[in-house]
């Protein structure tokens, strides 16, 4: 064998092993190459289908909201555990189906769960999920849960629910919360990331919802062809809610809310060194508890056509004529506007003319209170009195004053208040379409007319008495350090009459300590000295002797009753404002109410 038959011979030898060491890499690659076809070809419909049907989902998580406490740390309202039903649309291919499926095993309406469904089913999002069914009881729950691998596109999701401990005692201050509406969503755009949740609708929880509800967090998610978890891919915590404390006063609260006993009205009590609100009463009052949780929806409707509005904030938006409650700030206007002085005096028999209509102003006292000076006209709340004031000061010598008091505007408070009225020649052109004339002014003098002023504003306005001429923004937060909390200044009142915020002081005080003081019925030697004014809002006018007590019939018809006080008067610690509305009496239905508020926080 020469030597290119030897090399020729060790090449194939070569070649050979090299293709025997290869031919297991060689046969597992025409393997795969096999599979993938089968794979791609021939089942490339079948592992399409489970692939599309294993869906890739982000779930919110919904934030804890935040507590709410009072300015002693007693909680006031919390969140407790609910299951509710939850449904995924697009995981449901006969929604009748599943719906009636849904209301055997729940004893729920068809109808209503279908009305629910296809309300919201129409307003989402591809593979979204909503609440059907809320607050699921035991029984159901047990039930869902037997059959819930058979119905597909449920689930019952674990959730928290707002609770308002002391319910109906506290319920304009908090407030409710409800769920998310497009409404809400197009005025904030960042409530779209948690639509399943809940937001403030009224008082605290509206106000504060931002801080109350936190940030959430997400989920990803894989879920099979019927809407079931497979596993959680990834998970981002949700920010729970910061806790509020509030400057309420839990246990005077609870006290004056049971002095209310049904009547109609308001309070508002309030610190006027400091601004910061104790007690915050509208009656009658609900349920918050009820629109935190919608379970019932025949207790909703019967709570929203109630015709004495008990969801309505009276305290911070009812408008009233403030009355003779006005005339201490009227007063003020006279003697600054050199008027009158404190000691002259004015003939109040009971009536007053005014040059040029034959029509007489009449006083409560149908026989008048004699010969008047100031004191004597706020303790005994002569209205022929501040006729003539109001006639001699005019409007523009009264509006300054009633304005520095804050009286037509609101006080700061809350965005929510309403601001009251204050009436001048514009707005009643503007408005009535008319003049202003004389009448007007005069009745404004008694704090009639065309005058409106909320419990709240009258509060802020009588802390300006208080603290001789000193008004502090009203607060519903608690400050974090009260010993060296600064309250802000939002008004302050100078006179130029040496003494005058002592006199009327007196004047004030005798309204309940003098024997001939309109609300000397309640006075008690071993009580806390207050000074205050009664007052006494008509809401229909009328001539006076019988055809009052044929108005009266109607109860609706009554006059408002009002008392603001403040007290004790060496250092006051709390002012106090109430109205019962159709009560008559101010000094037998709420100066009482304020008496016991002052005595009760000043203990």
């Amino acid at each position: 064998m020469n030597l290119n038959q030897r090399q020729s011979f060790r090449s194939g030898q070569e070649y050979l092993r090299s293709l025997l060491f290869l031919s297991p890499f060689i046969l597992l690659f025409f393997i795969s190459l096999i599979q993938v076809f089968n794979l791609t070809i021939i089942q490339g419909d079948k592992y399409q289908t489970i692939a599309e049907s294993n869906r890739i989902y982000q779930k919110t998580i919904n934030p804890v909201r935040g507590f709410i406490y009072d300015h002693r740390g007693e909680l006031l309202v919390e969140n407790v555990v609910q299951r509710d039903l939850y449904v995924t649309p697009a995981y449901i291919e006969n929604p009748n189906k599943t719906l009636l499926t849904l209301s055997d095993l729940l004893g729920l309406s068809f109808e209503g769960l279908e009305s629910i469904y296809f309300s919201r089913a129409l307003k989402i999002k591809n593979y979204d999920s909503f609440p059907l069914v809320k607050s699921l009881n035991e029984e159901q729950i047990a039930k869902i849960k037997v059959n819930i691998d058979l119905i597909s596109g449920v689930e019952v999701i674990s959730s928290l629910k707002r609770y308002v401990l002391h319910d109906q005692t506290l319920a304009h201050i908090i407030g409710y919360v409800g769920d998310i509406s497009l409404v809400d969503i197009q005025n904030d755009n960042s409530l779209s990331e948690i639509k399943n949740s809940q937001i403030g609708k009224t008082g605290i929880e509206k106000e504060f919802d931002f801080i109350l509800r936190g940030k959430p967090g997400y989920q990803t998610q894989e879920r099979d062809v019927k809407g079931k978890l497979v596993r959680v891919l990834d998970t981002e915590g949700a920010k729970d809610g910061e806790n509020i404390y509030l400057s309420i006063d839990k246990s005077l609260q609870t006290h004056l809310f049971k002095l209310f006993k049904g009547r109609k009205g308001a309070l508002v009590a309030l610190e006027p060194k400091t601004g910061l609100v104790r007690a915050l009463i509208s009656s009658p009052s609900y349920d918050p508890n009820i629109l935190n949780s919608i379970v019932d929806s025949t207790l909703v409707e019967k709570l929203f056509d109630n015709q004495d509005s008990p969801i309505f904030n009276r305290a911070i938006s009812g408008q009233y004529p403030p009355a003779s409650t006005l005339k201490p700030f009227v007063g003020l206007a006279a003697i600054e506007n050199r008027v009158i002085s404190w000691e002259k005096k004015i003939r109040d028999n009971g009536k007053y003319f005014v040059e040029g209509d034959p029509r007489p102003y009449r006083g409560w006292k149908e026989n008048g209170h004699g010969n008047v000076d100031m004191r004597k006209a706020i303790i005994e709340s002569s209205d022929v009195y501040f006729y003539n004031l109001a006639y001699d000061l005019t409007l523009s010598g009264i509006k300054p004053m009633l304005e520095n008091f804050g009286f037509g505007k609101k006080t700061g408070l809350t965005p929510f208040e309403s601001s009251g009225l204050l009436p001048d020649k514009k707005w009643k052109l503007g408005y009535k379409g008319d003049f202003w004339f004389k009448g007007d002014t005069i009745n404004l003098g008694i704090g009639q007319g065309y005058i409106l002023s909320t419990p709240l504003q009258l509060a802020v306005a009588y802390s300006g008495l208080a603290n001789k001429g000193i008004i502090y923004k009203p607060l519903f937060i608690q400050p974090s350090d009260e010993k060296t909390y600064k309250p802000e200044k939002i008004a302050h009142i100078n006179l130029s009459d040496e003494g005058g915020w002592e006199k009327m002081e007196k004047a004030l005080i005798d309204v309940i300590a003098a024997r001939n003081g309109t609300a000397h019925k309640v006075f008690d030697k071993n009580s806390k000295v207050i000074a205050g004014k009664t007052g006494t809002a008509q809401i229909k006018s009328i001539l006076p002797g019988k055809e009052y007590d044929a108005i009266r019939e109607n109860p609706l018809l009554r006059d408002h009753a009002l008392f603001v006080g403040y007290g004790p008067v060496n250092d006051p610690k709390l002012v106090v404002a109430v109205i019962i509305e159709n009560g008559e009496s101010g000094s037998e239905v709420a100066a009482p109410i304020v008496q016991s508020a002052i005595n009760f926080y000043s203990k």
